[in-house]
């Protein structure tokens, strides 16, 4: 199929017409017309030295056609569709050039051939203003071309550069084009004029060298060089002057106008690229980043050239060489003090770079926010100083809590936590020790020289260092943590250390709040038992193992069932029956709670509506399930609560979550979660109530439904005294709160009348019954279902 589209010409600015339709600017044919003229000057010169006939007229006439081709090839690219403004600006100035170079290239050559006019030299003066006006114009379209940012010490160094350059063009021109004048006494007008020509070349090579060295934006870099080229093509033309002045070789004038017309067209053709077909990336960054050019060591180059061939002509009887060694050596000069600024850039680029490389060396081995040794940085310490210290220690210290300062009192406030800490760590410790900051709420410390009992009192003294309120945004926050200590011991490396360190902070952790432990093998056997235990249990669920086991809820009164608590067991499939207090504890903290917790929640739900469909209503009233606080931390646990009411159909108002005060206790996710629950229909109990330090105020902050009495006031509460009071209080504030109150733990018949006669409706314990499996269980419910009838 054949492509109709045609492209369109709209209105530039200035009234110039440009290309639309995305076509570009075709030059190539522009360049090869050139070419061939420049191939035609080529056979005529070789014709006319021969001796051949070849009319004069005809190479006269190459000169302004290659003018017009040059100048419509410049005119085109102004007219680019999409080409920066600047750019066409330069290109429409380069135009304008090519216009005068016509008018004043063609008299220059007419006068001389001199074959035309008696008075060759009126074609020559009238020649002269118009090409010095023309490198005036170039002048201007380079000097006003934007060139980025450089720094005063680039500036410098391109400075110099282009003073090689134009010095060695000086050079040139002076002994090749102004010494001969000089030496043949020229007339002063013909010799001031010449010397004009010299110096607006030098100033248009400055100009020039300005764009080529420093970078011209929208201009083709390679467009800028090529045109550089005509400069120096115009200095070596004026030297060759002796040659091409002789008659026979009078055809190598034009030639030389003809060969810059085909450069400045080539220029032009090279800033082709259309704006939609941008320069690689690489080579963009290239050109900005260059501090190189070759331009200043050609100058050199040819200068040394220059005289070594005056060297040996003098020593041959030639000319004097002192003016070309004077050119030389102030030539020599400029390059010594470029090389000198590029010693002293270099000697700061190498202290920058230095520097550099450190501060990412610290970067990489200390932590951002606290200034401490981060991972990296610790374990290359403790490498060196293991390898030389005899005794040593590591300490882990983990905050205690520290996720919900986060939590509830954002990061931000955190971040003060963690850098007073660190703080204080680090004046707990001799300057000669090492704090780290592994990550997150972690840190470590390294004992360069700890004997017996050095760690530990050092323990001793951060613990009493970190015992003060820390102050983080205008909040006075308590900060805990749990320690533990590795004494280091021959062949231990930072992993062996860090883990036995991990050991003992654990077994602190289990301690309590703000305790220090030092690592010995037993408790590494301790988290081994443990972890194979939190294993054990997981391949427990959904097997026989696990199972559940119901302790009732009684009528104090009347003895009936009234409510059922759930409880958990487990059958070691090698070690027998495994008591809660031992693998509750491990489940906790291995996280394996949180599905074990799931599991007896959905079997409680499914269990207690089967019986509620057997026995009726009021066969049941409550069916209580223990939640640690690692599962009110779930995010999911809400939704495994109303999942497993979905699915056994089970009334939300009688599921009872039992939680501890210590599991709630300053924790508001779980407060939060349990709100949650409340919301469903799903009642709470305190458990345990009366032991924690909080105790009443959780009955502000947690929606709770159910107080359960802790067990030790009653196995006092028949001896009376503060046991007692403190039963009495408890059911006293239950009523005042319209609260149910259970009593736990009730083994006699005395501490069940005492109870009754405090006013407790609810209790349970060893006197009612053990925990039952679900069958013995169901012959209560039984009963109770035909009691309430």
């Amino acid at each position: 199929m054949t492509d109709l589209s045609v492209g369109t010409v709209d209105p530039g600015e200035g009234g110039v017409g440009r290309m639309k339709g995305g076509e570009r600017a075709d030059t190539r044919p522009l360049l090869l017309a050139c070419l061939g003229v420049f191939g035609f000057g080529l056979v005529w010169t070789a014709l006319f030295a021969a001796g051949l006939p070849a009319p004069r007229v005809i190479m006269w006439l190459t000169v302004p056609a290659t003018s017009v081709l040059a100048g419509l090839t410049t005119l085109r690219v102004a007219r680019t569709p999409g080409l920066p403004r600047a750019a066409r600006r330069f290109w429409a100035h380069i135009a304008v050039v090519e216009v005068l170079v016509l008018v004043g290239a063609s008299l220059m050559t007419a006068g001389t051939f001199g074959q035309w006019s008696s008075r060759p030299l009126v074609f020559v003066a009238s020649a002269v203003p118009l090409l010095s006006l023309a490198l005036l114009v170039v002048m201007w379209a380079l000097l006003r071309l934007p060139v980025g940012h450089r720094s005063r010490s680039e500036w410098i160094r391109l400075t110099l550069d282009g003073a090689t350059v134009t010095a060695g063009a000086a050079l040139f021109l002076w002994h090749f084009v102004l010494r001969p004048l000089v030496q043949r006494h020229t007339d002063v007008p013909k010799f001031l004029g010449m010397l004009f020509i010299s110096l607006l070349c030098l100033l248009a090579l400055v100009a020039v060298m300005k764009v080529v060295l420093v970078g011209s934006g929208p201009v083709s870099s390679g467009s800028l060089r090529l045109l550089a080229l005509t400069i120096l093509i115009g200095v070596f033309a004026s030297a060759g002057a002796p040659i091409t002045n002789q008659p026979r070789w009078v055809g190598l004038q034009p030639i030389s106008i003809i060969v810059n017309m085909l450069v400045v067209s080539w220029a032009a053709h090279v800033q082709r690229r259309r704006p939609d077909e941008p320069a690689p990336a690489q080579e963009a960054e290239a050109r900005r980043n260059r501090h190189f050019s070759i331009l200043p060591y050609l100058a050199v180059g040819a200068t040394a050239l220059l005289l070594a061939v005056e060297s040996f002509r003098a020593g041959r009887g030639g000319t004097d060489i002192a003016p070309v060694a004077c050119g030389v050596i102030f030539i020599t000069g400029i390059v010594v003090a470029r090389q000198l600024v590029a010693l002293r850039d270099n000697a700061h680029l190498l202290d920058s770079v230095s520097r550099h490389e450190q501060q990412l060396q610290h970067q990489a081995t200390h932590d951002a926010l606290t200034g401490l040794a981060n991972r990296t940085g610790f374990a290359a310490l403790v490498g060196e100083i293991l390898a030389r210290e005899d005794c040593a220690a590591v300490l882990l210290i983990d905050l205690d809590d520290f996720k919900e300062v986060n939590d509830t009192l954002g990061h931000a406030v955190g971040d003060d936590v963690l850098v007073a800490v660190a703080e204080r760590l680090r004046a707990a410790v001799r300057a000669s020790d090492v704090v780290a900051r592994l990550g997150g709420d972690e840190f470590a410390v390294l004992l360069r020289h700890a004997p017996a009992g050095d760690a530990d009192r050092a323990a001793e003294r951060m613990l009493s260092l970190l015992a003060p309120p820390v102050q983080a945004a205008g909040h006075h926050l308590l900060v805990h943590a749990s320690i533990g200590v590795a004494p280091a011991h021959p062949g231990d490396d930072l992993g062996t250390l860090l883990r036995k360190a991990d050991i003992a902070m654990y077994a602190a952790k289990d301690r309590g709040k703000g305790s220090a432990v030092e690592y010995t093998p037993d408790l590494a056997a301790r988290i081994q038992a443990h972890a194979e235990l939190a294993a054990d249990l997981r391949d427990a669920i959904g097997t026989e193992r696990l199972f559940l086991r119901y302790q009732p809820i009684m009528n104090l009164a009347t003895g009936a069932v009234f409510g059922v608590e759930t409880l958990m067991r487990f059958d070691h499939p090698t070690r027998g029956p495994v008591s809660p207090a031992e693998f509750i504890p491990v489940a906790e903290q291995s996280g394996m709670i949180v599905p074990l917790g799931r599991w007896a929640l959905h079997e409680t739900c499914r269990q207690a509506a089967a019986w509620l469909q057997r026995f009726g209503p009021d066969s049941l009233r409550s069916i209580a399930v223990n939640v640690a606080g690692r599962q009110l931390q779930d995010p999911g646990f809400v939704d495994d609560v109303r999942a497993a009411l979905a699915a056994s159909a089970l009334p939300a108002a009688r599921l009872l979550v039992e939680v501890t005060e210590t599991a709630v206790l300053n924790d508001g996710q779980a407060i939060a979660t349990l709100h949650e629950l409340r919301a469903l229909g799903v009642r709470i109990a305190l458990d345990d109530f009366g032991t924690a330090a909080s105790s009443l105020g959780l009955l502000v902050t947690c929606p709770v439904t159910t107080l359960k009495l802790d067990r030790s006031f009653v196995a006092e509460i028949t001896a009376g005294g503060r046991p007692a009071a403190v039963a009495q209080a408890v059911i006293a504030m239950a009523r005042t709160l319209e609260l149910q109150a259970v009593a736990e733990g009730i083994e006699t018949e005395a501490q069940a009348e005492a109870l009754r006669r405090q006013g407790y409706e609810l209790g349970q314990g060893f006197l009612y019954a053990r925990p039952l499996a679900a069958g013995d269980l169901e012959q209560l419910l039984g009963e109770s279902a035909l009691s309430y009838r």
